[in-house]
């Protein structure tokens, strides 16, 4: 196993542990996760770029086990391990010795294989099974706290609406890898050209897009990541910083060398991102809870990175690729510190936090520097970033429009930055709160220390970071060059970007009257969180609709299933018959001797019989006439095996039913309504037909080549040591299989022999 597949199973491994050694470590398991997140970031430190590994998985399908690394992949990867690593040292103080440790640090390092699994997979398909591997950890991460409301409501909000993008994005991927023939990345870039060209494209470019846009909270599925917020904090700053909507963000990129020329990808990626930027930030303001605002703005971020990638431009892709590490820095830091004065006052609300930067000095000046960052204030991570957005869509095709709407969202950024550090550390000490305010341990303030130092790190030395940048960018799009650096004179940039600042600054003065201005400007019967609660929580529409439908076909009749079963095999096999254009082949079809034409007409009497029969003695007697010339048939046939078969079939059947016949009630025959007996003439003639088909299409093609009754024709002597090849398949090349059949049998008659030696006498003692 190389190093790639090691660093992405190497937490898998850790979760398998993290149970077991719970009795033993109890309090400090903390501490054995955090050696596992270290060993998955050793790992992906010393993973060389350009490795890749492929081990077939189900090759016939063209889906194998391939791990590619690339600068793009790379990145990510040292986004999940780094920060998680962060993450859990954060937790050991923050999570309280009560809680189920075990289980919390199972989910969280799968969620990190799962992560490195999406981010370093170069197989669609493998892509694919990591992603919705990241939607199940983070579905338990969200709804650990699962005794309050929130943390169910959340998690199964996220559940639902990532795994309904990814059933999309599955179809996405399906149709590209039929337009290409393989589902392997590389093989699909390699022919870009002739993917898009093909009318299919588009519809798998949407499909793909909108798996995307959910696990990325893109309008309209933002709607679930605000709720994500009833997990611990350490899992929302994880969730928010380097995992879960980063998924997102990384597929837009993965796929940005492939679609970025196509005409779907501006209007759509594009437009998007600048609706879900300018939303997020509008909502953020209208929030009281610490940890609401943080989500929301994480919604706004995320549609401001999209926006970059959907331009289409090599300058959008940088600046977007730069804004993504920036915002993984300040938003895990800001979640942090969010937690630590969750953690030592006991609440959340800014309508009761004020005045805490003298208790809670460190934090304050944390908080300062993550809000700072986010808002783009100069000397910080976040304002090179800033500026870069601002100067590719001022450039780019969207010109004037796109340049309004991206300084207005800023400048609702800007304002909602300041609400984080001035309403909650400055003005009048609080007295109503929950606990007294005091500072963090040290412990607690070291993971976010870490990221502050990097804000601060990358803003005054981009060049810090500017390998990692170009090797990402490097990875998405051909000979451009990416520069980060500090002042570059006076441009259309930097004055969006001092206007972001300065009107945020004075929109804050005005606060109060805004907020409550948007909120009149916000119709809640036409919010999403109405529908998806009248659909899935509230009024359950979804649900009440589907017992509805359940109880129309759960009617206890054995018909009525039998029925909608033979319909739907009709219709599948029909419509597949007329998609793909099935045509008979070559038939070489025997003629019919008289001595058949005899058997067919006693086998057909037989159940024109049964189906007429009133009592049960009569529909067996109908029986045997069908199943007898069956006998017969196969012995005038040459198959003396399968007749006697069949032969010992019905007369242990005929003897069974004679032993029990004085047992069983009389046959009732319900009286059938015309309609019913058409319906069932109708599906009983088609099942006819349809199974003519398939024998007639079975006959008249010859789909493996070398053929596989051949196979035992040749080898039933040579490999079995037998001249009878039914008796060799079934003994030799099948005989695991005919082992499994006997044992069923056996545990079959076992349990029937059990039933009749508990039988309940008459007298009411059981034997």
């Amino acid at each position: 196993m190389n190093l790639a597949l090691a660093s992405i199973f190497w937490p898998f491994l850790g979760a398998l542990v993290m149970m077991p050694l719970y009795p033993l470590f109890r309090r400090r398991l903390g501490w054995a996760a955090l050696v596992v997140a270290l060993g998955a970031l050793a790992l992906v430190l010393i993973t060389p770029a350009g490795l890749s590994t492929t081990l077939p998985w189900v090759p016939q399908l063209g889906i194998n086990l391939t791990v590619a690394v690339d600068g793009w992949g790379r990145m990510l990867a040292y986004l999940i391990t780094g920060i998680g690593s962060l993450v859990l040292l954060y937790s050991i103080l923050y999570l309280d010795q009560r809680e189920d440790l075990g289980k919390f640090y199972t989910y969280l390092l799968l969620f990190m294989g799962a992560m490195l699994g999406v981010v370093l997979a170069g197989n669609l398909v493998t892509l694919y099974i990591f992603w919705e591997l990241t939607s199940v950890s983070s579905f338990m991460l969200i709804g650990f706290w699962w005794t309050g409301l929130g943390g169910n409501y959340g998690s199964l909000k996220s559940l639902l609406l990532t795994v309904g993008g990814g059933f999309c994005m599955l179809g996405g991927i399906l149709l590209l890898g039929q337009i290409g023939g393989t589902y392997e990345w590389g093989a699909l870039l390699a022919q870009k050209e002739a993917i898009l060209a093909h009318p299919s494209a588009g519809i798998a470019l949407v499909l793909i897009l909108l798996g995307a846009f959910a696990k990325s909270a893109q309008v309209p599925f933002h709607i679930w990541l605000p709720d994500a917020m009833a997990a611990p904090t350490p899992v929302s700053a994880y969730l928010h910083s380097a995992t879960m909507v980063k998924a997102g963000l990384f597929l837009v990129g993965r796929i940005w060398p492939l679609f970025a020329s196509h005409p779907y990808w501006l209007p759509i990626v594009s437009t998007v991102g600048l609706l879900t930027m300018a939303l997020g930030a509008f909502l953020a303001l209208q929030k009281t809870d610490l940890k609401a605002i943080l989500a929301l703005s994480t919604v706004s971020q995320l549609g401001l990175i999209m926006s970059l990638f959907g331009l289409g431009t090599s300058e959008g892709l940088g600046a977007g690729v730069f804004h993504l590490l920036n915002h993984a820095i300040f938003k895990g830091l800001l979640f942090m510190v969010v937690g630590i004065i969750d953690h030592e006052t006991g609440t959340r609300d800014i309508r009761r936090l004020s005045g805490l930067r003298k208790a809670m000095p460190v934090s304050a000046v944390l908080m300062a520097i993550g809000a700072a960052s986010m808002a783009g204030v100069p000397l910080f991570n976040g304002f090179l970033s800033k500026e870069a957005f601002l100067d590719a869509v001022y450039h780019s095709p969207l010109g004037l429009t796109g340049a309004v709407v991206a300084t207005l969202a800023s400048m609702l950024t800007t304002l909602y930055c300041l609400v984080l550090v001035l309403k909650v550390f400055f003005g009048e000490p609080a007295e109503d709160l929950p606990k007294h305010p005091h500072e963090a341990p040290k412990l607690m303030l070291a993971a976010p220390a870490v990221l502050a130092l990097l804000a601060i790190a990358i803003g005054v030395l981009p060049e810090l970071v500017y390998g990692i940048l170009a090797d990402a960018t490097g990875a998405l799009v051909v000979s451009y060059s990416l520069e980060v650096g500090g002042f570059h004179g006076v441009s259309p940039a930097l004055i969006m970007s001092a206007t972001a600042l300065g009107g945020g600054a004075l929109l804050y003065t005005q606060r109060g009257a805004l907020v409550d201005l948007f909120r009149r400007w916000t119709p809640q019967n036409l919010h999403l969180n109405r529908l998806y609660n009248a659909l899935w929580w509230e009024e359950q529409y979804v649900e009440r609709g589907a017992k509805r439908l359940n109880g129309l076909q759960m009617t206890g009749l054995l018909r009525d299933y039998l029925i909608t079963t033979f319909v739907v095999i009709i219709a599948a096999v029909l419509g597949t018959v007329w998609y793909k254009g099935i045509r008979f082949g070559e038939l070489d079809l025997a003629p019919i001797a008289l001595h058949e034409a005899i058997l067919i007409g006693l086998m057909l009497a037989g159940a024109i019989l049964t189906v007429r029969a009133r009592t049960r003695l009569t529909a067996m007697v109908a029986i045997t006439l069908i199943g007898m010339p069956t006998a017969l048939w196969y012995a005038l046939m040459r198959a003396p095996d399968l007749a006697l078969t069949q032969l010992v079939v019905e007369v242990v059947s005929t003897v069974l039913f004679l032993v029990v016949f004085a047992h069983l009630p009389q046959l009732k025959v319900y009286p059938r309504t015309p309609r019913i007996q058409d319906v069932n003439v109708v599906v009983a003639t088609g099942v006819g037909l349809v199974a003519g088909l398939i024998t007639l299409f079975a006959n008249g093609h010859r789909i493996f080549k070398p053929e596989i009754a051949q196979f035992y024709l040749d080898n039933a002597y040579k490999g079995g040591g037998a001249h009878n090849v039914v008796n060799v398949t079934i003994a030799d090349f099948r005989g695991f299989d005919t082992m499994f059949e006997i044992t069923v049998l056996t545990i079959a008659g076992l349990a029937i022999f059990t039933l009749i030696r508990l039988r309940q006498p008459k007298g009411g003692e059981r034997k």
